[in-house]
């Protein structure tokens, strides 16, 4: 069935009851506890408002992407023994999927927003907030929907559990020490760019350069001639853009396409 066919009754009883679910999601709940407390903590420990954001960065580059998975993959396996019901509605298999994204990423956005009420009350600039606020927002959008595929691909919720935690450390640790490793090696050190490009494909690591790039506080050389690497960091917003667009979209189609594919 069609997305276009279905009668707009259907997508309100969907996002209703994604809409619940997500409120009764013990990650979210705890996502949202630990995402203020540590936002508070920031702002009063920081001393100074310029020093908020490069706090709050740093909370939501090690908090972001492993509860947007931990969310993901529990909010997937869920529904398991609720789908021979919804199976049997004239609803596209799709549709639970993408209407469940829909429900987690704006919920985990809009813990994001809360977060930054914080630095806002010190005085940190609302402008570099609203950027931090789109930067985590790109990380959910990205977290949650591999968290989606990884729920779809696991028979079971500790087995997803384990997938995503490996996932996150994967992405989190041992890409930036392998790339980095790359770096160190005479042969790369001469083509600087391709471990740059490394970087770069890892939406945390673009989404970490691209906040430190705007808050002005750069650790990061290339060597050798490296006069490009200012024309690179100018487009590095646009760039984080549409590397969360392709991961987004592409693990959501993953997630689509193997819930088509599964039995009852």
């Amino acid at each position: 069935m069609h997305f276009a066919r279905l009668p707009a009754s259907v997508y309100r009883a969907l996002i209703r009851r994604e809409v619940i679910t997500t409120f009764h999601n013990r990650f979210v709940q705890i996502f949202a506890v630990v995402a203020w407390a540590g936002s508070i903590a920031v702002a009063a420990l920081s001393g100074r408002p310029e020093a908020v954001p490069y706090g709050v960065l740093l909370l939501f580059l090690y908090l972001v992407p492993l509860f947007g998975l931990l969310v993901g993959v529990s909010a997937a396996h869920e529904e398991r023994d609720e789908r021979a019901f919804l199976w049997s509605q004239p609803v596209p298999r799709a549709a639970f999927v993408l209407g469940k994204a829909v429900t987690l990423i704006v919920a985990l956005a809009a813990v994001l927003l809360g977060a930054l009420v914080a630095g806002a009350v010190v005085g940190a600039s609302v402008g570099t907030l609203a950027l931090l606020w789109g930067l985590g927002t790109g990380l959910v959008l990205v977290s949650v929907s591999a968290g989606l595929a990884a729920g779809q691909y696991t028979t079971s919720r500790a087995r997803g559990l384990m997938v995503v935690l490996v996932v996150w450390v994967v992405a989190f640790a041992l890409y930036d020490a392998a790339a980095l490793g790359l770096s160190g090696l005479g042969a790369m050190q001469a083509v600087p760019a391709f471990w740059v490009g490394l970087l770069l494909l890892n939406p945390i690591d673009a989404v970490r350069l691209a906040g430190l790039f705007a808050l002005e506080d750069v650790p990061f050389s290339a060597p050798g001639d490296a006069a490009w690497m200012g024309d690179l960091m100018a487009g590095l917003p646009a760039w984080v853009a549409v590397l969360t667009a392709v991961w987004t979209g592409g693990l959501l189609l993953l997630a689509c396409r193997r819930l088509r594919r599964l039995d009852l």
